[in-house]
């Protein structure tokens, strides 16, 4: 393959001042090339691209690897592309015969690849976005770290590719983490090293979608409305030891045994919801099943097919009516029912009630939000067998359902509530007044929300990502006719969806307030009137930046600032050369599928900020919808001098939670679960809904007092716990799958039967039940007003328990749904508005053994017994019959044959210290 980019004359054919010879040098020379390749990457470009407003052009790279037969010399190929064209391409020999042993040389040659890679895209003003890594390059780089077995196997669909025995990070995790790249592993094709390095930037380059800024995978929805998460986990951002290193070790190795149940019991769970990216649900999601994959739990997603007709019934009258945020008019009617039950219908026929679907196969079904709980019905008609989990992630307002029974509150609740009462447990965010009267505790456990610390929305970023986002942020800024921020300049923000619920006009009212503060400062800065804290507002302090010059442009702003009527600009020069320094404000989300508010929602922001009261906020405020990219809105928060979040109705909000985590303290209502995740004082302040003039004297303190932001920064960054991050929480949710096959299928007893007929009986004379001695579970004697007496079985007098249930079809019938049955035996745990926490703790972590052991590091002996008696078994011959490995890095055992598979695999032959690389059979024929 010819090197696809331009050669220059050699510096034979340069006359000693170094200008070529105009008789020897013809311009189809710059084109020709000199030879096999050029000594390097660019390290320097003569184009202007060093100016602050030039934003790194995309760059997309495809890598691949040779390893010599010494293992002394690595030699690999490296390919450049734009999105449309293969720009350089780039071979290179790295010695590694200095390094001790060969966990030293993958470390020294990984080291390498980053640094070239850091240098060329900062030389060149370039940002990498996706780097394709060939699998030859994973499976090399891997089995060298510390002679660990590699799993890089491809079943069917799923690709799996995992590392053990080493707590070396993987070249893919260091491209994600440390160079903010998409790492996409790939079987790339090719018998030389730079077809493969092309064919691994070319694949790499189809997962990306093509909205700005160019590294926002897509979201692939597959067959059956499957979400396959990271494009059916060929990206691979990070590796299970990342995970072990964000939670204790209690809780790890009580991760590691329920993973081990969870595969012994080959259970298989399902999420429903509706819509695969935007909101809290879907990054929860992504997050679960990348940890599930580690772990080799056979879990799985789908999505309903999107219609913006039947969102806006979800969105407005299931959602805002049952936060209590709709206007009070607003109600559910029989149409709206009809659309809601038939779009059920369409997606269950469509995509999952045939035999082999995810309905009829999951042993735990988990409905994950409202506008899928029309699945409930279905699934007890396609099967019964299958327990159901219905986790309500919103604020229900069940104080408006218990005090106004006729009202819109209590009327989408009974119509929703006909359907997931025959759910088996309801999952809810920690706070009883989220869970209403009817749904019987005996039922309900406690559950928070999560985030994911490695995601792009928290995890670190270094100078030269914070600067490419915060361009891009502007850029986005300009595209939407908002103004541009000025990164050095102090600012607030508040991180969420443009939502009803979101409190944004409370956010414009408590700027404005703040403002006012400023204005008074000034005024009695003037008058003379003594020391006051505001003569230091971010003045001489850690926090202290001053305003550019660029401020008094008026080009900087985006818009004319010489409009009539504004009146900020003097007020502005002045607090410029007071040497105060008014935080900006900026209020930024990502959008989502099925809300069809968030458009409205912006568009009165804006409204908003021009009316007559807010216009001379307009050289401060920032107003803009972000698209999907996570790191900008990481960005945005990390460098925020407080957190706003004054959501009016909130279930448990995770952007608190990542504020929190990144050292920013929060200002925010107390609604919702949002009290669970702040201390009043030490990580933030807490204060009642709607009350913005606390809100503006809690902004006006943290912008004036260096001292209390640095102690409240300090404090949220060293009390961030565990339990509000993925491996906790997927903990949580392993237990629930466990725990709740074991639940009775809840039919009516002897005593509830009895109970009601009886009070039927108030009603009929001469009726009444009775029991008799030698009786059966379900069995009763009824005695009519006309002396009959009859045997009854409980499925017969079903109906005299006088639920109403929503049935499949969409008709209502009478039913004894399992969620209004009372769990009585004793191995039912979950239930009682526990928190799902403390029952796995209780059971995995707490405790000693009889010897003394604690109970966690008992589970770890019996985890690796039973993945080393699994995994190295002499008689597996197929590598379809393969059990991986214990996901947990420790040392494998030194005996055992390996399997053959068509992808390099590292055989440990007895009694024979060497390791031999294994790609087919001839070469297990020379091993052995």
């Amino acid at each position: 393959m010819a090197p696809p980019f331009p050669h220059f004359p050699s510096s034979a054919s340069l006359p000693a001042s170094g200008r070529p010879r105009s008789a020897s040098f013809e311009p189809q020379d710059m084109c020709r090339p000199q030879g096999v390749l050029h000594d390097g990457l660019p390290s320097y470009t003569h184009r202007q691209v060093k100016a602050a407003d030039r934003i790194p052009q995309p760059i997309y790279l495809g890598i691949e690897v040779e390893v010599f037969e010494t293992q002394d010399e690595v030699r690999y190929g490296l390919c450049t592309h734009d999105g449309s064209y293969t720009l350089d391409y780039y071979e290179e020999v790295i010695d590694v015969s200095h390094c001790n042993n060969t966990t030293a040389k993958v470390e020294y040659f990984e080291e390498h690849i980053i640094h070239k890679l850091k240098e060329y895209q900062a030389s060149m003003n370039m940002k990498a976005h996706v780097i394709g890594l060939g699998l030859r390059v994973c499976n090399t780089m891997c089995f060298m770290k510390r002679g660990c077995a590699t799993m890089c196997v491809d079943y069917g669909r799923e690709r799996i590719f995992r590392v053990y025995g080493s707590d070396a990070p993987s070249l893919s995790s260091r491209v994600w983490l440390e160079m903010d790249a998409i790492p996409y592993v790939m079987r790339s094709k090719g018998t030389t090293l730079d077809e493969r390095a092309s064919t691994a930037v070319r694949q790499a380059v189809l997962t990306l979608s093509p909205q700005y800024p160019g590294n926002i995978p897509r979201v692939l929805v597959g067959y059956r409305n499957e979400v396959e998460v990271d494009c059916n986990m060929d990206i691979h951002l990070y590796d299970l030891e990342d995970y072990r290193k964000q939670c204790s070790e209690g809780t790890w190795h009580a991760v590691l045994a329920m993973a081990d149940e969870i595969r012994r019991r080959h259970i298989k769970v399902s999420f429903f919801n509706s819509t695969p990216q935007g909101g809290g649900v879907a990054l929860m999601r992504h997050a679960l099943l990348r940890l599930c994959n580690h772990l080799q739990v056979d879990v799985h997603w789908y999505v309903a097919t999107p219609s913006p007709e039947v969102f806006t019934v979800t969105k407005r009258k299931f959602h805002n009516v049952l936060q209590g945020v709709a206007p009070p008019d607003v109600c559910l009617t029989e149409e709206d029912k009809a659309k809601w039950l038939a779009w059920t219908k369409v997606n269950v026929e469509r995509h999952w009630d045939d035999p082999d679907g995810p309905l009829m196969t999951s042993d735990v079904i988990i409905i994950d939000d409202p506008q899928v709980s029309g699945l409930i019905p279905w699934i007890r008609q396609l099967n019964p067998e299958a327990k159901v989990v219905y986790r309500s992630h919103i604020e229900i307002r069940a104080d408006l359902i218990r005090d106004s029974p006729q009202g819109p509150q209590a009327q989408t609740w009974d119509f929703l509530w006909s359907a997931i009462k025959q759910a088996d447990l309801f999952v809810s965010h920690p706070l009883s007044n989220f869970v209403p009267d009817c749904v019987p505790m005996e039922n309900v456990v406690m559950m928070p929300a999560a985030t994911d610390p490695l995601d792009g929305l928290n995890k670190p970023l270094d100078d030269f990502d914070i600067t490419y986002y915060q361009q891009v942020f502007n850029r986005i800024c300009y595209d939407q006719g908002s103004r541009r921020v000025d990164w050095n300049c102090p600012y607030i923000a508040q991180v969420a969806r443009f939502d009803p619920s979101k409190g944004i006009p409370d956010v414009l009212l408590s700027y404005r307030k703040l403002y006012h503060k400023f204005l008074d400062a000034l005024d009695d800065k003037n008058s003379g009137a003594g020391n006051r804290a505001s003569d230091q507002v971010l003045k001489g302090s850690s926090i202290d930046v001053k305003n550019r010059d660029c401020e008094d442009r008026d080009d900087f702003w985006g818009f004319d600032v010489e409009q009539k009527g504004r009146g900020w600009q003097p007020l502005h020069k002045q607090l410029c050369m007071e040497g105060l320094s008014l935080p900006q404000l900026i209020i930024c989300g990502h959008g989502s599928v099925d809300d069809p508010d968030g458009t409205w929602v912006f568009e009165e922001a804006h409204t908003i900020l021009d009316q007559e009261d807010f216009r001379d906020l307009l050289p401060h405020v920032t107003i803009v919808r972000i698209p999907p990219c996570d790191q900008i809105l990481n960005v945005v928060l990390r460098g925020a001098l407080c957190a706003l979040q004054l959501s009016h109705r909130e279930g448990f909000e995770v952007k608190v939670t990542e504020a929190i985590a990144k050292g920013v303290p929060v200002v925010a209502y107390a609604a919702g679960g949002i009290p669970f995740q702040i201390r009043h004082g030490e990580n933030g302040f807490l204060v009642p809904v709607r009350d913005t003039d606390a809100v503006a004297e809690h902004l006006y303190n943290l912008c004036t007092d260096p001292g209390l932001h640095d102690r409240l920064s300090k404090s949220a960054k060293e009390n961030v716990g565990e339990e509000f991050f993925t491996t906790f929480n997927w903990a949580n949710w392993a237990y629930i799958w466990l725990k709740v096959l074991d639940k009775p299928r809840a039919a009516p007893t002897v005593e509830e039967v009895i109970h009601v007929k009886n009070k039927a009986a108030k009603r009929r004379p001469g009726f009444e039940v009775v029991i008799e001695e030698g009786m059966q579970e379900g069995q009763v004697i009824t005695s009519g007003g006309n002396g009959n007496r009859g045997i009854a079985y409980e499925e017969d007098d079903i109906s005299a328990l006088g639920e109403v249930c929503l049935h499949a079809n969409g008709t209502r019938r009478v039913c004894a749904p399992a969620l209004h049955r009372l769990r009585k035996e004793v191995k039912d745990v979950l239930g009682g508005g526990k928190w799902v926490s403390d029952l796995w703790k209780a059971e995995y972590v707490e405790g000693m053994t009889e010897e003394g052991v604690p109970r966690y590091r008992q589970l770890l002996g019996q985890h690796v017994e039973a993945h080393v008696s699994k995994t190295w078994d002499h008689n597996m011959t197929s590598l379809r019959q393969l059990i991986a490995p214990p996901p947990l890095l420790v040392e494998v055992s030194k005996s055992g044959e390996g399997v053959i598979g068509d992808l390099p695999q590292v055989l440990r032959l007895p009694k024979i210290q060497t390791e031999v690389v294994v790609r087919d059979i001839s070469d297990l024929e020379k091993a052995k």
